[in-house]
């Protein structure tokens, strides 16, 4: 049955509902893809795995560097045919524009961009470990009060994530 928004329509064969738990072991399953790569380029570098540098230009170089990669990691994958990550693949997940079909580059890149940006600011603030439970808090209140569970992200680029409904159905028989 479509679900409907005030302008997204989802079609018949698709959810958007009781996905909160693929989303995040999308997430989880891309960070770790994320370590590892980062991890072996480094290795491969010579410099060992990235530490900590206390708030140095280095660190900050580093983490600013991370966040270009992600945020390139996602938009290339989420405005490719895939429609996903490898993560959102894995789990089935595929994010859509308000039409329903491919996002494009620049919306992809303001979707990653505004989902982990928060995290990445929060990060150099005092009291951000705080300030990035209270911003991941809003997404999960922001994905519930939603018709169609779209986080805040997904809000401002005007997209929405959703999975097959047979993929998502418990079945008793």
């Amino acid at each position: 049955m479509p679900m409907s928004g005030s302008w997204i329509q989802v079609p018949a064969g698709l959810t958007t509902e009781g996905l909160l738990d693929r989303r995040c072991l999308a997430l989880l399953i891309d960070e770790a893809l994320a370590a590892l790569f980062v991890t072996v380029a480094a290795g491969l570098a010579g410099t060992g795995p990235p530490e900590d540098s206390g708030g140095s230009a280095s660190g900050l170089f580093g983490a600013f560097l991370f966040l270009i990669l992600w945020i390139g990691y996602g938009t290339a994958l989420e405005s490719s045919a895939w429609h996903a990550t490898l993560g959102k693949r894995w789990m089935r997940l595929r994010v859509y524009d308000a039409q329903g079909g491919r996002l494009t580059p620049l919306q992809a890149a303001g979707r990653n961009l505004t989902k982990c940006g928060p995290f990445f600011v929060f990060q150099f603030v005092p009291d951000g470990n705080f300030m990035s439970m209270i911003w991941l808090g809003a997404q999960v209140v922001a994905l519930h009060h939603s018709p169609v569970y779209q986080a805040i992200h997904d809000r401002i680029a005007h997209t929405w994530l959703a999975a097959p409904e047979r993929t998502t159905q418990l079945r008793l028989t």
